[in-house]
């Protein structure tokens, strides 16, 4: 099958994809009990005026599919609507855009996802490499990579926030200052546990890659094992890792709720939390878009590298 036919067959199932998730999304968050709108005013019931506005602004008063065509046609133009007015007794057109929110929360999450991935990427890869023929690497390496997976993010980020931000002085605990080091904590403490499942998966593969017939017919021609690995085992062994990479972005992203939270980082996680508290919706659906397009793009990207690695991927797409 050739490359570019399986790059488009991946992107039309993306974007069939994404439509799915983005339809549920809405049918989840817009299906919830209660009335955004009176929700605003918890105290006093809240003005007919400003009620019929703020219900027609949001085009509450339209029956459900017509809001869901509505509001998939602005997210596919760009437009991820309105925040409810953070003041509802004053203006109903005050709320926050939620592409500016996203355009001012999204870089500092960016930061810390992508740092995450880099590091548990390198640093699994390489010492599930290095655990391979050593003996007591590779005890050192598999208890490591066991009481990382074992160590929920919570704990991770708060035992970093403790004990390097706090008793040693080393990093900064908060990211209220924006500053380059603040971000060190936040992508250690996210990228912990899935660096041992990272270590544990390539040390596992590339175990059983050697015991390949080709690899055997490669150490049989009298290459180093250096080479043997690097060239011969470790490609086809990285599929796997490749694919869990994928696969955990989903997972990632929860954690990053949970990390901005514990370090103060003004990102997308703690806007998030910031909808969900306020009852928000509106905001809330954009927000959840935004997270569920990064998620899906995340994983058709990952098919692709994963079927560059190994075309055997791509001959079992085309049967």
């Amino acid at each position: 099958m050739p490359v570019i036919d399986f790059v488009a067959r991946r992107a039309v199932q993306m974007v069939l994809s994404l439509w799915a998730a983005l339809t549920l999304v809405f049918v989840t968050i817009t299906v919830l009990p209660g009335d955004p709108v009176r929700g605003l005013f918890p105290d006093r019931p809240p003005p007919p005026e400003l009620y019929a506005a703020l219900t027609a602004q949001y085009h509450l008063d339209e029956p459900l599919p017509t809001q869901y065509v509505l509001w998939l046609g602005d997210v596919l133009t760009g437009d991820l609507g309105r925040g409810f007015p953070v003041d509802a007794r004053g203006d109903p057109g005050g709320g926050p855009l939620v592409m500016d929110l996203v355009a001012a929360t999204l870089p500092v999450s960016a930061v810390i996802l992508v740092g995450a991935l880099l590091v548990q990427t390198l640093v699994g890869v390489v010492a599930g490499v290095l655990s391979v023929g050593r003996p007591r690497a590779g005890a050192g390496v598999y208890a490591t990579a066991l009481l990382l997976v074992g160590t929920p993010v919570i704990v991770a980020a708060a035992a970093l926030r403790l004990v390097v931000g706090w008793q040693w002085e080393w990093l900064p605990m908060t990211g209220a200052s924006g500053e380059p080091d603040t971000y060190v904590l936040p992508v250690l403490a996210l990228a912990a546990l899935s660096t041992g499942y990272v270590a544990l998966i390539t040390r596992a593969e590339l175990v059983e890659t050697l015991r390949a017939p080709y690899v055997q017919a490669a150490r049989g021609r009298g290459l180093r094992d250096r080479r043997v690995v690097a060239v011969h085992a470790l490609r086809p062994s990285l599929t796997s890792v490749v694919t869990f990479l994928a696969a955990n972005v989903g997972q990632l992203v929860v954690g990053l709720t949970v990390v901005e939270g514990i370090f103060g980082m003004p990102g997308l996680g703690g806007a998030l939390i910031g909808a969900i508290a306020d009852r928000d919706r509106a905001l809330l659906l954009g927000l959840v878009a935004v997270v569920m397009a990064v998620v899906i793009v995340a994983n058709a990207v990952a098919d692709v590298l994963v079927a560059a690695l190994d075309p055997r991927i791509r001959l079992t797409a085309a049967r």
